[in-house]
């Protein structure tokens, strides 16, 4: 065998029992974190595009914090219709990262001046603390009322930077765009995702789609300046093959650490249908190529995020957690008769992709269920020191494993050659 619990079938029976007989069930059912707010509100038909910042370290009491964008149905010009959920921005934070308060009923940033390059609606792209750990940029999305060869008003959308001083309650925008649509890529260049150079190793680089009538493309855009200027450098990641599930194409996206590479969780869009599921793609050259990964969707309508997902899920955005593990937020909606999007989290706690691996976020109990089960099912998954770091506190948390020793079980792992 592969050095793997096929080898090993007590071990692997013991680790089935301990998920079997586990005082935590595996929970199947998920509710958004963030929902539209009253009647008569700025949010109060949609929420949607979470980008999600951990409290900053060695600042007590820093809460999470969640950009998002949402509208109340309306658009700064009310002769223009919305085909977008965007419009204005907002932002709620968290001391656990699962239970979530609007920071303040009113949006934190809104449409420009009339006439101005993003006086239509706006939409939060991403958020970075800036070097003095103190300040904040923002890329986002936005559109005047420009129509395009026919295309509604609010289509030609290019990306913009703003800057806040106080925790992203207030900012001050740059007073043109730093990066245009090109009409090689499509009708826009909007949804940017902005990795430093931490990430990257090099450059900043950023990461937007365009639409050029059939399908979505993700391209990418390097600066050597901080982001004051960008330089496109092409095809980021395209279609998938014909007959795929994101054969139309790649739309949002977000970008983390994962294990040795980076990770790419993007919005894929089918032909035909029109679904639209999360996939994965990964780079190990600091975001300038990706290469898919050999997975189904991680994501589909209806599936781990519960019902009131079962129209659409979308702008994925995930943030690390200790352990390997990863949280993912995301967008939904029921259908396009009941309710607004939404916004949910879920958990892969041994940082998994596979769909069954995605849990309502926090539950520790059933996370820990999950990551044992992920040693029986997919063992080479686990073959490094991390695994065995993890076994403990997975150990414990299940209530059926008190008599059994993290040691133990971590001496087959060793023996069998998964660690």
């Amino acid at each position: 065998a592969l050095g793997g619990l096929p080898a090993c079938p007590a071990l692997r029976e013991m680790l089935s029992a301990l998920v079997a007989t586990s005082t935590g069930t595996v929970a199947t059912r998920t509710l958004p974190v963030l929902q539209p707010s009253a009647a008569g509100r700025w949010d109060s038909s949609n929420v949607a595009s979470p980008v999600v910042l951990l409290p900053r370290e060695g600042v007590a009491g820093d809460p999470w914090r969640m950009f998002y964008y949402g509208s109340d149905g309306t658009w700064s010009d009310a002769a223009a219709t919305p085909f977008l959920p965007t419009g204005k921005c907002g932002l709620a934070t968290s001391a656990d990262g699962l239970t979530w308060t609007r920071a303040t009923d009113e949006c934190v940033f809104a449409p420009g001046e009339r006439g101005a390059w993003d006086s239509l609606h706006v939409g939060v792209g991403d958020v970075h603390w800036n070097e003095d750990g103190r300040s904040l940029t923002m890329y986002y999305l936005a559109a005047g009322d420009e129509a395009v060869d026919g295309a509604p008003a609010g289509i030609r959308m290019r990306i913009g930077r703003a800057t806040s001083e106080d925790g992203g309650l207030s900012w001050a925008r740059e007073p043109e765009p730093v990066v245009s649509a090109d009409a090689a890529e499509g009708l826009f260049a909007s949804w940017p995702r902005v990795l430093p150079p931490a990430l990257t190793g090099g450059p900043w680089r950023m990461l937007y789609h365009s639409f050029d009538g059939r399908r979505w493309r993700a391209f990418s855009c390097r600066s050597d300046d901080g982001g004051a200027c960008w330089t496109r450098e092409g095809l980021a990641l395209g279609p998938g093959e014909g007959g795929a599930w994101d054969e139309q194409g790649v739309g949002t996206r977000c970008v983390v650490p994962w294990r040795d590479r980076l990770l790419m969780i993007y919005e894929g869009v089918e032909a035909g249908s029109g679904t639209h599921r999360l996939g994965g793609a990964a780079s190990a050259d600091g975001g300038r190529s990706w290469e898919r990964l050999d997975l189904p969707p991680l994501l589909e309508p209806g599936g781990a995020g519960g019902d009131w997902t079962a129209q659409v899920v979308g702008t994925p955005y995930a943030v690390a957690l200790p352990g390997g593990g990863l949280r993912l937020f995301f967008c939904g909606k029921p259908s396009a008769e009941r309710g607004g999007m939404c916004i949910g989290a879920l958990d892969s706690p041994a940082g998994r992709l596979e769909a069954d691996a995605w849990l309502p976020a926090g539950k520790r109990v059933s996370g820990s269920a999950s990551y044992l089960k992920g040693m029986v099912e997919s063992p080479l998954e686990f073959r490094s020191g991390e695994a065995l770091d993890n076994l403990t506190p997975n150990l414990k948390l299940l209530g059926g494993a008190a008599a059994v020793s993290a040691a133990l079980v971590g001496g087959f792992l060793a023996a069998n050659g998964v660690l």
